[in-house]
Formats: C-alpha cells, structure tokens, sequence
C-alpha cells in the first residue's frame, strides 16, 4: 500500500464535519453535542453515531496526534455517512460533481482504494 501522507488525511475531516453538525439536531442537546457516555439521554439519542464521531475529530482534537490508521478509520466512519446521505435517485457517482461525491473520490485517492 502506498505511504499515505497525515496531512492529506488530516484536510479531508473540514467536509464530513460540517456535513454531519448540519443534519444534527442541536437545539436541545443538553450536552452542547459533546457524548457524555454516562448519560441515558445520550445513551439512547439517535444522533449518538454522529455526536461520537464529532467528538473525536471535531476541530478541537488534535488530529495530527492520531495515528494514520486512526485517521483513516474515522475517515471510513465519514465516508459510510456521506454515502448513506445520498439518495437513491443519485446521479451515478462517478460522473457526478455535487460536493458530496467530489469529497468521495477525494478520499478514495488518498487511501489510494
């Protein structure tokens, strides 16, 4: 497998963040969206996967601290959102230049898959 570079992985979190905060319901989380995994509230919110997910690679964390394997498996976790965000009358992806399946090929010549 190639040697991918950090900082490659590293730019590719800007979209998923904001893609996934803007399907999150924000309003009432009593939590400012930060998990707290002793709370039953967030124990059983359906917006668990996605708050989680902010929490390790939201712009506060520290990604350059993360392993490469760690970025790419997040990264993983995004690319599974995005895709199951489109709907089933997509476009076919690889003609398609909506910003959803741009980041998607992005990503997938990084990881060089």
């Amino acid at each position: 497998m190639a040697n991918i570079n950090k900082a490659d992985l590293i730019q590719l979190f800007d979209f998923p963040r904001t893609r996934i905060l803007q399907s999150m319901e924000v309003t009432h989380c009593p939590h400012a969206v930060f998990f707290n995994a002793a709370d039953e509230q967030c124990i059983n919110c359906h917006q668990g996967e996605e708050c989680i997910w902010m929490n390790h690679n939201d712009e506060m964390v520290a990604l350059e601290k993360k392993s490469v394997e760690e970025l790419k498996q997040q990264l993983l976790i995004a690319v599974d959102f995005v895709d199951s965000n489109l709907s089933p009358h997509h476009l076919s992806r690889r003609n398609c230049q909506c910003d959803n399946c741009a980041w998607l090929r992005k990503v997938q010549s990084v990881l060089g898959s």
